[in-house]
C-alpha cells in the first residue's frame, strides 16, 4: 500500500509539473513561450498567468545546482496552482539556462526584462551570475531574488535585489566561531579567485582575527584550475591548526583528494558550496571528516520541510539538497508578497518582500534585513562514512 500510495503521488505530481511549465529549457526553439494574450505581466486580467523568469546553471560545472533550481521551483509552481494560484491567476515558468557564466547570465537577463509578460526573476546560482545580471534588471525595475548569493555586495546594490542564503559576513562568523571553539589558533584558507570567493575568504578571515584567532596564509585559486599541490604544499609550510577552503564541491573534491596524496591531515571546512552528493563520490575517503553548514538538512528536517522532501522524494526518487531548498523558499516568499500586495505591482510587491519576516520556510527561517539580506541559522555538518551527519 505505501509503494502504491508513493507511485500516486509521484504521478499526480508529474502531471502537475507539466501543467505549471512554461519555459525555454523545455522548448525546442529556444525561445520563451509568451501567453495566448499580449497583455504585459503587470495587467490585471485573471486569465492571464503570472509568469516568473527562473534563471540557472542546466549546463556546465554547476548543472547540479540549476537542476536543483529547477526541479524545487518547479514543485512550488504546482503546489500553488493546485491552491487556486497566485491572486486567482494560474503562474508559470521561463526557465533559462546561464551555464554558470556571468556573460550569459547578462545575456539571459535581457531577454528576460524585454518579455513584459514576465513579472519577476529567481535566480542566479553564482555570485558572478548575479552580480552580471543586477544591473539589467536594477535598470528595468524588475524583481531580483538569488536563492544563494551570499555575497555581501549583492543585495545591497540594487533595491530590487535578494537573497534567501544569508551573507558571507554571516557565514563566516558561523564557521570561524566554529573552528575557533573546536580549538583552532591558526588557519590557512584557500579560496576560489572569484567574487564570491573573495567574499566567502574575507567573512571568514575577518571574524576569526576578531575572536582572536591568526590566519597564517590567503591562497587564491582560479576557475578552472586543476592541480593544487603547490598551493596546499605552501600552506602546510606555514602549519596552521585547520585549513579553510572557499570552493565549490567539484573544486573540492579535487582539492582534498591532492591534500590526502601529501599526506596532510588536518581538520578542514567548508562553506556550504560543497553540501553535494557529487562532493562524496568524488572525494571518497580523502573527504571523510570534513566540516561544512547547510541551512536544510533532509535526514532532520523541520516540520516546515517535512512534507517538502515527502513530496520531492516520490517525484524525483531522492532528497532535495540545501540550494533546491533554497529556490523553493525564494519563490515561495515571492509568491507570499505578490499575495500580500495584492496586485501585480512591482514596487509594492516588492516593499511586502522587503517586509518579509519570521517566514518559517524549508530552509530555515527568512527575515530579510534592511539590504535585502536573509538572516539564517545553520546546521553544522560533516562527513562520516561516506556520508553527511550533523554534529551536534
Amino acid at each position: 500500500m505505501k509503494k502504491l500510495a508513493s507511485l500516486l503521488l509521484a504521478s499526480s505530481l508529474i502531471l502537475g509539473l507539466a501543467a505549471c511549465g512554461n519555459s525555454a529549457a523545455n522548448n525546442p526553439g529556444g525561445e520563451s513561450q509568451a501567453p495566448a494574450s499580449s497583455e504585459a505581466a503587470g495587467g490585471q486580467d485573471s486569465s492571464e498567468p503570472i509568469r516568473i523568469a527562473l534563471t540557472a546553471p542546466l549546463t556546465g560545472n554547476l548543472s547540479q545546482y540549476g537542476e536543483s533550481f529547477q526541479n524545487t521551483v518547479e514543485l512550488a509552481c504546482k503546489q500553488w496552482n493546485e491552491k487556486g494560484g497566485v491572486l486567482g491567476r494560474t503562474v508559470e515558468l521561463s526557465i533559462e539556462d546561464t551555464a554558470g557564466d556571468s556573460a550569459q547570465a547578462a545575456t539571459v537577463a535581457q531577454k528576460v526584462v524585454s518579455d513584459d509578460t514576465i513579472f519577476a526573476q529567481v535566480g542566479d546560482f553564482n555570485t558572478a551570475c548575479c552580480l552580471a545580471a543586477q544591473p539589467i534588471y536594477d535598470g528595468a525595475g524588475m524583481i531580483q531574488i538569488s536563492p544563494t548569493c551570499s555575497a555581501i555586495n549583492f543585495a545591497v546594490g540594487s533595491k530590487w535585489s535578494f537573497e534567501c542564503l544569508g551573507t558571507q559576513d554571516v557565514q563566516g562568523e558561523f564557521m570561524a566561531q566554529w573552528a575557533y571553539d573546536s580549538g583552532a589558533r591558526k588557519v590557512a584558507i584557500l579560496y576560489l579567485n572569484s567574487d564570491w570567493g573573495i567574499s566567502v575568504d574575507q567573512g571568514f578571515a575577518k571574524a576569526f582575527e576578531a575572536l582572536g584567532g591568526e590566519i597564517v596564509i590567503e591562497e587564491p585559486y582560479n576557475d578552472g584550475e586543476t592541480d593544487f599541490s603547490a598551493a596546499l604544499t605552501k600552506m602546510r609550510e606555514t602549519s596552521p591548526d585547520a585549513l579553510y577552503i572557499a570552493c565549490y564541491y567539484n573544486d573540492g573534491a579535487a582539492i582534498n583528494i591532492q591534500r590526502e596524496t601529501l599526506g596532510w591531515d588536518i581538520p578542514v571546512y567548508h562553506p556550504g558550496t560543497v553540501y553535494s552528493t557529487d562532493f562524496l563520490s568524488i572525494g571518497g575517503t580523502a573527504v571523510e571528516g570534513v566540516y561544512t553548514n547547510v541551512g536544510f538538512y533532509p535526514d532532520d528536517p523541520t516540520p516546515a520541510a517535512a512534507a517538502f522532501i515527502e513530496e520531492y522524494n516520490a517525484l524525483y526518487g531522492t532528497d532535495p539538497d540545501y540550494y533546491g531548498a533554497c529556490a523553493y523558499d525564494a519563490f515561495n516568499v515571492l509568491m507570499e508578497a505578490i499575495e500580500r500586495a495584492g496586485e501585480l505591482d512591482s514596487e509594492k510587491v516588492r516593499d511586502e518582500l522587503a517586509a518579509t519576516s519570521g517566514y518559517e520556510g524549508v530552509s530555515g527561517s527568512i527575515t530579510f534585513d534592511a539590504n535585502g539580506d536573509a538572516k539564517k541559522s545553520y546546521i553544522k555538518l560533516t562527513v562520516k562514512d561516506g556520508a553527511y551527519a550533523v554534529v551536534r
